[in-house]
């Protein structure tokens, strides 16, 4: 047993300092990914320059951006390249231009329609859309006008759709076809040719695009690079100036804008982020016993959740602006707070925020600014269950941002009211923000890293769900012991700020293994016993059964780990000590007969309680159980029975991976003697109102002259105890099938 401790010790320490390098290889690359500090000057194109600014060295280099504007002007300066479109557009041309005059050679020639009639039918020419003038001066000409009108109009159009006609040229093109009319025509004719001949007129060319950018191509290629000289000591912009590319690429061809590797800065990270790993992963193995203290599990999504947000404080410190103010430093808390605990969210809290103000250039601000919101929401957060007490804290992790800044603010020589608004406006937004957030991360945490979350546990704390409800058919004495355990267990866990959502529904479970075998635990029986006919090491092989049947049931229905732990321990690894006397009395008299009986195999396989919320479910189930059976029904009688059955298991040492302290223990036992108190209804017994006291039905004490018999305690198979004599002087005897 103690090899495999040693062993188990072992592997966890393995585990932890592995957790310690990668989260300080992840801190160093993170606070120092780009290896450099920020230039002094604030340089931004498009904006003046804050001071002359001069070549510290002679430099010849080729510009880029001259050699991309030349290119860029090359490309413009080539024009439009074109391609004569497919077929014969001139003579499809005078092919309209026949076939309209032919349609108004019929319309001229019909005598039964009116003029009106005549007048719709040339205007309803397609693509030509006829004036009424000109329609009118097409019908009212002689023949003779009329046939000078369409040779004049032929011979124009001939002429020009021989050219070759762009889009870019239509209009210029079709003002000629105007000009060209033959001075020799009356008006008329000539305003009936100015207006029907450049309405043939149409483009004989269309765009090339793979031309066009195989010429511009051609040019930017021809381009000649070019070579830019800088003397030291040269003026690279003067202060006032507006800051161009230009300036941009010379300056960072001089060093002065280019991010490099700064070592010294690098080795210093790198220290720190050394230093803070250690301090976690010593606080986490001196404060986290058991199950949670190597699991990989809850250690990766540690160092993700910190490595996470250190990143996002690195993005966000090295943005413009005031985005720094919006770093949820809160939320990074909440989380840690909820996940694990208050005080390991307080210690991760002020490492992060050092680490956050050293990067910040050593910006107390910044360090102050980020512990101060995230202290203020864990110290705030009281009600984890309900989601306004999130935003709560978010206000007051807002309140706690605001106080920083205003405080550092009023102590600069001048201050802007304005600009103190505005940070006080993301302050607000920070912590509205770093709330929801919170509600977003305990999503991802249960879904990535599989750790148990408040969503997870107010889903599971419903008495309609599946698993509780199964619990209440098959085993009804079992699942109102639950309840009550929970109740008595919840109440202790407040006195001592354990976590007592996480102690009711570990409550609600700890017992379902029983549902198996209802009727061999007494709470479910109803007059017969089934051990009395059984040998008893089966009788302990079945109770001691009922925790593996448990695990299993939480595996079915994929119950969370720290849930599974409540199961695993809620016996630690007691003896049944009920079953093994009753082996050792079978195997005969004398002082040889204990030894010859296996105890190992009447003991719980565990482990012992490895957390103070499981610890406290263990006394609870004991006292619940005991309780019950007993029926106490004066105080002392119930401090005895508090105090005995505590005493016990811290004698046996079941308490102590637990974590639970002396204090916490007295706290603990404080609260059950005054939850049974009202339980079972204790009264003062007031002078004169003696015989009103219903008399009770209990053992009298053993004769004076007889010695006390110790208090002793027998433990029942599964930690839920039922004795079945209370006298203040006699023994504690367990009914070994709760």
């Amino acid at each position: 047993m103690e090899n495999q401790r040693r062993w188990r010790q072992t592997v966890q320490d393995s585990v932890l300092w592995i957790f310690t390098a990668v989260l300080t290889l992840g801190l160093t690359l993170i606070f120092s990914f780009t290896l450099l500090r920020p230039t002094e000057a604030r340089i931004i194109e498009g904006l003046p320059a804050p001071e002359d600014i001069f070549a510290p060295r002679a430099i010849i280099y080729e510009s880029a951006v001259a050699l991309r504007q030349a290119q860029e002007q090359a490309r413009a300066s080539v024009p439009e390249q074109y391609k004569r479109i497919e077929g014969d557009v001139g003579r499809f041309q005078l092919n309209r231009v026949s076939q309209t005059f032919a349609f108004i050679d019929i319309v001229r020639a019909d005598t039964q329609a009116s003029t009106e009639a005549k007048l719709t039918y040339l205007e309803a020419m397609t693509d030509l859309n006829v004036e009424e003038q000109v329609a009118l001066d097409l019908l009212n000409m002689n023949e003779a006008d009329y046939a000078r009108v369409k040779s004049e109009v032929q011979r124009i159009v001939g002429d020009l759709m021989r050219r070759e006609i762009r889009d870019t040229q239509l209009r210029e093109l079709q003002q000629q076809a105007q000009r060209d009319a033959s001075l020799d025509l009356t008006p008329t004719q000539e305003r009936v040719v100015k207006f029907l001949a450049p309405r043939f007129i149409v483009p004989t060319m269309e765009p090339d695009p793979a031309e066009t950018e195989k010429k511009r191509e051609e040019a930017a290629t021809a381009v000649p690079p070019f070579p830019v000289t800088v003397a030291k000591d040269e003026l690279v912009v003067r202060a006032g100036d507006i800051v161009t590319e230009r300036h941009i690429e010379k300056m960072t061809q001089l060093g002065l804008l280019q991010r490099q590797t700064d070592w010294r800065f690098v080795v210093a990270i790198a220290i720190l982020s050394l230093l803070s790993s250690v301090l976690i992963t010593l606080y986490w193995r001196q404060f986290y016993h058991g199950r949670r203290a190597g699991n990989g599990r809850y250690l990766t999504a540690l160092a993700g959740l910190i490595l996470v947000f250190a990143l996002a404080a690195r993005f966000m410190l090295t943005s413009p602006g005031l985005i720094v103010y919006l770093f949820p430093m809160a939320a990074f808390s909440l989380l840690l707070s909820v996940l694990f605990d208050v005080r390991l969210s307080i210690v991760i809290t002020m490492i992060l925020a050092g680490l956050i103000g050293f990067n910040a250039a050593n910006s107390l601000e910044m360090a102050i600014y980020t512990a101060a919101g995230g202290l203020l929401a864990v110290l705030t957060l009281h009600d984890a269950q309900r989601v306004n007490s999130f935003f709560r804290a978010g206000l007051a992790a807002a309140t706690g941002y605001a106080v920083v800044v205003v405080a550092f603010q009023f102590n600069q020589t001048i201050t802007d009211p304005v600009s103190m608004v505005e940070i006080l406006s993301y302050t607000l937004g920070n912590g509205l923000l770093s709330a929801a957030l919170t509600l977003v991360g305990f999503f991802v945490m249960g879904s990535i890293f599989g750790v148990t979350t408040t969503l997870q546990l107010q889903e599971l704390s419903r008495l309609d769900h599946p698993l509780l409800q199964e619990l209440l058919r098959r085993a009804p004495g079992t699942y109102h012991h639950s309840i009550m355990v929970a109740n008595l267990a919840e109440q202790a866990a407040e006195q001592i700020k354990a976590n007592s959502t996480l102690i009711r529904v570990g409550a609600f479970y700890h017992d379902i293994g029983k549902m198996n075998r209802p009727a061999f635990f007494t709470e479910n029986q109803e007059g017969v016993n089934p051990h009395d006919a059984l040998d008893p090491y089966t009788s302990a092989r079945i109770i001691l059964s009922h925790v593996t049947d448990g695990l299993e049931l939480a595996q079915q229905y994929k119950l969370p780990d720290r849930i599974r732990d409540f199961i695993a321990e809620h016996h630690g690894q007691r003896i049944v000590k009920g079953f093994y006397r009753k082996a050792v009395d079978l195997a005969g008299e004398g002082e040889g007969a204990a030894e010859t009986v296996d105890r190992e195999k009447f003991r719980y396989p565990g482990p012992r309680p490895r957390s103070r919320e499981s610890g406290i479910v263990m006394l609870a189930d004991a006292v619940e159980s005991t309780s019950r059976a007993l029926q106490p029904h004066t105080e002392k009688e119930i401090e005895k029975l508090v105090n005995t059955l505590i005493d016990e298991d811290l004698t046996e040492g079941q308490l102590d991976d637990s974590g639970l302290t002396l204090g916490d223990i007295h706290m603990i036992r404080a609260s059950f003697i005054k939850t049974l108190k009202g339980r079972f209804h204790v009264r003062t017994r007031y002078p004169g109102n003696e015989a009103m006291q219903i008399p009770e039905t209990r053992p009298l004490p053993p004769p004076p002259e007889q010695p006390p018999t110790p208090a002793r305690t027998t433990q029942a198979a599964n930690g839920a105890e039922t004795a079945v004599t209370t006298a203040p002087q006699a023994e504690i005897v367990v009914d070994q099938t709760r």
